[in-house]
């Protein structure tokens, strides 16, 4: 069960975000770069660096125990990784639309999970509803800065060009489409009043946060403070139920050390390229490499909610 106090504490501090960005916007977009990299850097990134953890606790196994499920899982989720960057390289178009696709079932994973939804079918569409709002959202809300990127990672300079005035009616209609989504849920009784207008009171600020804060700073905000954060608590609920005695401080611990060669690693790129790459590219190699830390991540967060849910919305 999530923190109600920890997700109010969010919803202040985005609609804080939020009228800040409406009085001094021009501050925030100065700032929005360094302000998302330093959010993506110490919540985001790290909250994925214990998927080792997680499935030795999932198979009951201790980390240190040399068996073959323990080489199966690190050659399986490093090679995946590798796999995935040659993808990136040889085939970028397509490697983009395999990250947009887990990114909006990951995304609406982690959002819907706690949804007391009970039709498997209804959830699914939840959650790709969900995924696609919050990462399509800003995107289309900001595409003329959202774009350049985009057609760095693609290597197409032409690829999904659209104006700033449709981009910005498909960020309306996205945001309209997840609050009819609740309602129809509420009134097919899929889900109660209260905790429809909880969902919708979120897709409002998410969607004030996405249109009205600069593009790096609304991204920044969700993938910290909406999906990292409520991301951490789940894991560490699961931890509670297999270890004993177990808090954020020994989370943290663990994740220091994996946090840190991830780190290390995205800061050798740059410093390898830094001379050579444009601020786009840099974007673009920032989530390149976080989108092939996700594929693995996800399968594991799958595996978690299955087991704390009792089902699995993949299959």
């Amino acid at each position: 069960m999530r923190n109600p106090r920890i997700q109010l504490m969010v919803q202040l501090f985005t609609l804080i975000i939020i009228m800040l960005s409406l009085i001094k916007h021009e501050l925030f977009v100065s700032s929005s770069l360094v302000v998302a990299l330093v959010l993506i850097v110490l919540i985001g990134i790290p909250h994925g660096a214990n998927d080792h953890l997680l499935f030795f606790n999932l198979i009951n196994k201790r980390v240190d125990e040399k068996n073959e499920k323990s080489t199966l899982f690190f050659s399986s989720y490093i090679g995946l990784i590798l796999l995935y960057v040659c993808c990136w390289y040889l085939f970028p178009t397509f490697s983009l639309g395999l990250f947009i696709m887990i990114s909006i079932y990951h995304f609406g994973q982690s959002n819907v999970y706690i949804s007391p939804i009970e039709s498997k079918f209804v959830k699914l569409i939840s959650i790709f509803l969900s995924g696609s709002f919050v990462l399509l959202t800003p995107i289309f809300a900001h595409i003329e800065t959202a774009l350049p990127v985009i057609q760095t990672l693609t290597k197409n300079p032409d690829f999904f060009v659209i104006s700033d005035k449709l981009g910005n009616k498909l960020a309306i209609s996205t945001g309209i489409l997840m609050i009819i989504h609740w309602v129809i849920l509420m009134l097919s009784k899929h889900i109660n009043l209260k905790d429809g207008l909880i969902e919708i009171l979120n897709v409002f600020l998410l969607f004030g946060l996405f249109y009205y804060s600069p593009l790096w700073i609304g991204f920044a905000i969700y993938f910290t403070l909406w999906h990292a954060i409520p991301s951490i608590e789940d894991q560490i609920n699961f931890f509670k139920t297999t270890r004993e005695n177990y808090n954020l401080g020994k989370y943290i611990r663990e994740i220091f050390p994996f946090s840190l060669i991830a780190l290390l690693g995205l800061f050798l790129a740059f410093q390898f390229s830094g001379d050579y790459i444009s601020v786009n590219q840099g974007l673009a190699l920032l989530f390149s490499f976080i989108a092939v830390i996700t594929l693995p991540h996800m399968i594991m967060m799958d595996l978690l909610y299955l087991r704390l849910g009792g089902k699995n919305f993949s299959q």
